[in-house]
């Protein structure tokens, strides 16, 4: 058994107290590797009740890692059942189009594709943070209720 103080914490060394593992195999073993997602997690105490917090996930895709990191705005651009209200879904910029374009490396989703590159040629910072922008990700989200 574990002491709660070892579930509860990570480690220095990086040892998480809850790992999940999971593989694809191609259909044919001449398709190629196999693909693996892997979530690491630690415990979390509250009110007396336990609670998973995900700290990190990789993704193994044809033998090239990933790790997935949060896009901060992307959850007001896909939840469109979040309030009544259409507030940070609009591009910080023009305030009138959705955000689609995610500032790299801060991961900042403010802008619409016009107003990215609009702003890419006349400044390097994140219009939310000032940080310098090294590159700009456009994400299409799919809002339709149609699934």
């Amino acid at each position: 058994m574990f002491e709660e103080s070892e579930l509860l914490n990570v480690g220095e060394a990086g040892i998480y107290p809850l790992a999940v593992k999971a593989e694809a195999f191609p259909a044919n073993s001449n398709d190629g590797s196999q693909n693996t997602q892997i979530t690491l997690a630690v415990f979390e105490k509250e009110n007396e009740e336990y609670h998973v917090r995900v700290v990190k996930q990789i993704l193994w895709v044809n033998g090239m890692r990933y790790e997935l990191q949060e896009i901060y705005g992307i959850r007001n651009s896909v939840n469109n059942n979040v309030g009544t209200s259409d507030a940070g879904k609009d591009c910080v910029i023009c305030l009138t189009e959705p955000q689609d374009s995610t500032v790299l490396p801060c991961r900042h989703m403010c802008m619409c594709n016009s107003c990215a590159k609009v702003l890419r040629c006349q400044t390097n910072r994140c219009p939310i943070c000032r940080q310098s922008i090294e590159r700009l990700l456009e994400i299409k989200v799919n809002n339709s209720t149609n699934e």
